[in-house]
């Protein structure tokens, strides 16, 4: 009988002897495999390849990818940390996000600024919400510089003990903020952001946890992350927040599984954490709000180039616009036109100031967020301008 053992040989699925690979033999001249002296694959087969490891695992469920990374950004006092603390004691709680089925386990709540403003926070939901008070949630805070591999294994011990003192896994870890995590380093340099995004895989591949990052967005108004585009390209997912009329959104902007585009809406309301000598001390907690409700809040805070493109189509509509197509999507008496017939009017008015390139980008984010907020519809290639059909 031959010593060789075929690959195909279900002894040797998910293990393999180094040496059938290497052709090098063993002590005693032997190319049979010992148990002693086989090592695990540092990759899987094609055969090893089923369905249940391919099938997508939610943390928030069509929002967040189980394992993965995200990064909600806004301007300051848009309310996104205190969103994200929100959803971060909803998955420690075991609680419905929104309407959405979440992955319950253990959160590490990575708190670089205001760390007693976070832990305030959760007095806060607790009192309003009447959670128990042995959630598997715990706040870290400290100086920690994201950009050195020591950090990486200070966050993943941790999460270690969190796990063990919880008897949960951790699902969930949250940094606030990206530019804290920095620690002085530059948003714009590659390299900067480039070994933060390298610590956060260390952590991802050591934990397994959702990495979740709040993070700010330029002065200029625009929808978009401040800084390098090297953390948008690592980010699975990214939620632009930000305030609208009386109300706050959170919209959907990247989403590698997800619809792009969802929006959640909400407000906040002020809760005593604690009275001392007649001093109140208070901490904002999340309200869930049906929608945004009214036109001029879906336009709030739109940067000048969502402005320029939403009135640029208008003008394409005025002047080119056709009779919309039968259809139970478009309204009734709508016109229409082309997307190409918008990007040329968009262009025209001089969106970005840039060159064509330039243009093309200012054109695709302005376009992402006008359709996110409903201010524009779109169906089968026709477009025309929502806002002027809803209240």
């Amino acid at each position: 009988m031959s010593d060789d053992i075929p690959l195909s040989d279900p002894r040797l699925t998910g293990l393999i002897d180094i040496r059938e690979v290497t052709g090098q033999p063993d002590d005693a001249g032997q190319s049979a495999p010992s148990a002693e002296k086989t090592a695990t694959l540092p990759f899987a087969l094609w055969r090893d390849l089923v369905e249940n490891d391919a099938a997508k695992r939610w943390l928030v469920h069509d929002l967040l990818g189980d394992g993965e990374f995200s990064a909600w950004f806004g301007e300051p006092g848009s309310g996104k940390s205190v969103l994200v603390e929100d959803l971060a004691i909803h998955v420690a709680a075991d609680l419905q996000w929104h309407g959405r089925a979440i992955r319950h386990g253990a959160v590490l709540f990575v708190a670089l600024e205001r760390a007693q403003l976070v832990k305030r926070r959760a007095v806060a939901f607790r009192k309003k919400r009447a959670v128990e008070e042995n959630l598997p949630f715990a706040v870290m805070q400290g100086v920690l510089d994201f950009r050195e591999r020591s950090t990486a294994d200070r966050v993943i011990q941790a999460a270690k003990l969190l796990s063990k003192v919880t008897g949960l896994p951790v699902v969930l870890i949250v940094i606030d903020t990206f530019n804290r995590a920095l620690c002085g380093g530059d948003e714009n340099s590659p390299k900067d952001v480039g070994a933060a995004n390298a610590a956060v895989g260390r952590i991802q591949n050591a934990v397994g946890a959702h990495v979740l990052l709040t993070h700010h967005q330029p002065q200029d108004g625009n929808a978009r992350m401040r800084g390098h585009g090297a953390l948008l390209a690592a980010v699975d997912t990214t939620v632009h927040v930000e305030k609208a009329g009386d109300a706050r959104t959170a919209t959907v902007m990247k989403a590698n599984d997800a619809e792009e585009g969802q929006r959640i809406t909400f407000r906040l309301e002020s809760v005593q954490v604690a009275c001392v000598d007649g001093v109140e001390t208070s901490a904002p907690v999340v309200v869930p709000v049906e929608g945004i409700g009214t036109k001029a809040a879906k336009q709030a805070n739109l940067s000048n180039a969502a402005r320029i493109t939403l009135d640029a189509l208008h003008d394409a509509v005025n002047e080119e616009g056709v009779a919309a197509p039968p259809s139970n999507i478009i309204p009734g008496s709508v016109r229409v036109v082309s997307e190409a017939q918008w990007r040329r009017y968009a262009y025209a008015r001089g969106i970005s100031g840039g060159g064509e390139r330039a243009n093309q980008k200012a054109f695709k984010t302005s376009y992402e967020v006008l359709l996110a907020r409903k201010l524009v519809g779109c169906w089968e290639g026709q477009y025309w301008s929502a806002s002027k059909h809803s209240g």
